[in-house]
């Protein structure tokens, strides 16, 4: 059924039923948006105790995300949203067959595969580093020959085990090492680029094809205080932030993404853009929208998936600073909890655990990065 070149079918309303396969705080803060727009969650996760089961009618606990867990899952749900990274693409399709999961057979291969990423992302004419397929340490020694030292090992395949846990290799003598890695599967090996700046953008985008394009921020994750930190606005050139855009909204209408599609990319001192990955769907990063931000990431890219209209963005704090909870001190925290309504917080405590074992993130607002800084320090939250 169709209504304006519309399929009526692909639309979700109140009351039907979200499956989200994962725990993190990004899954948890996509429930809590479902909660607010009348959708029942479910979730599947490999832990009982979770920041999600606070917001889901039900889960399902397994020890791996296999065929059995999936198949039980997913016919017992209107449709599904999955994390980055737990799945491979023989998953996603086994879920295409019992439910609906809004993500195309190009986006599954780009959700679940490196090089199908940066093949697709050279194809579109963007700049990516040199990269070469590897499958043993022959192939390694031979891509080193043009691509050079320093290099990064990553792993292929996005769900395997350790697959965000990157190599750097300096010498010949990291060999040993890079053998080891390749052991858990096929591996990328790509060159080094000296990095300015590390910034993302998220595009969110509806059935309609409607598009919210969320500000640039960087993401710093090193510093004075050693820690992690995600800012807006990024510390960029205006002309370099509109190229971010252009990009970003010419890969969500080639992708023909249905929720939202995140590239994390690498700025030079020379302001060269590379886009080092485009993530489907939403990582924690995207937290600081929360307060910052009229419509959140996460509430947006549901709105997305179940074929809602996307309200107009609006911009509600200049600057923000978002900071992970288990970098904070509670007490300062939870003062500023009580007495702040200009801030943001995403705050968890997932059942079962000790009342001051939150986790989430704080996200600070002000009218600059550094207004942002000095309420850090006036509040003693470090």
């Amino acid at each position: 059924m169709s209504k304006g070149g519309i399929d009526l079918t692909n639309i979700h309303y109140p009351g039907e039923t979200i499956g989200l396969i994962g725990s993190s705080i990004s899954s948890a803060l996509l429930a809590q948006a479902a909660g607010r727009l009348g959708y029942r969650v479910a979730s599947l996760v490999l832990e009982e105790e979770n920041a999600v089961r606070q917001f889901a009618s039900w889960q399902t606990v397994a020890k791996t995300y296999n065929d059995q867990a999936l198949t039980y899952f997913a016919q017992r749900v209107d449709w599904v949203m999955v994390e980055v990274g737990l799945l491979a693409n023989r998953s996603f399709q086994l879920l295409n067959e019992l439910t609906e999961v809004a993500l195309s057979q190009d986006l599954v291969a780009i959700t679940t595969d490196r090089l199908i990423e940066k093949a697709y992302l050279d194809s579109h004419k963007c700049l990516v580093t040199p990269y070469s397929l590897v499958t043993n340490l022959t192939d390694i020694k031979e891509a080193v020959e043009y691509i050079g030292f320093p290099c990064v090992l990553k792993a292929s395949q996005r769900n395997v085990s350790q697959a965000h846990n990157h190599l750097i290799l300096y010498s010949e003598d990291d060999y040993p090492q890079a053998e080891a890695k390749l052991q858990i599967g096929t591996g990328i090996l790509e060159a080094w680029i000296p990095v300015e700046r590390k910034v993302s953008l998220t595009v969110v985008r509806n059935l309609q094809g409607d598009t919210l394009l969320y500000p640039v921020f960087e993401v710093l994750e090193s510093g004075e205080r050693k820690t992690k930190q995600v800012r807006y606005p990024a510390r960029i050139p205006d002309f370099v932030d509109m190229e971010i855009k252009r990009l970003g909204l010419e890969l969500a209408q080639s992708l023909d993404v249905t929720g939202s599609i995140t590239l994390k990319l690498f700025v030079t001192s020379t302001n060269v853009i590379y886009v080092n990955a485009a993530s489907i769907g939403l990582g924690d990063e995207a937290v600081f929208t929360i307060g910052s931000t009229s419509l959140d990431h996460f509430e947006a890219s549901l709105r997305a998936s179940a074929g809602l209209a996307l309200p107009d963005l609006k911009v509600k704090a200049p600057a923000a600073i978002a900071l992970p909870m288990e970098q904070l001190n509670f007490e300062a925290v939870m003062n500023q909890y009580r007495m702040r309504t200009d801030w943001g917080f995403a705050l968890f405590n997932p059942m079962g655990r000790d009342p001051k074992d939150i986790e989430g993130q704080v996200i600070v607002t002000g009218d600059s990065i550094q207004s942002c800084e000095r309420q850090l320090e006036i509040t003693d939250l470090y």
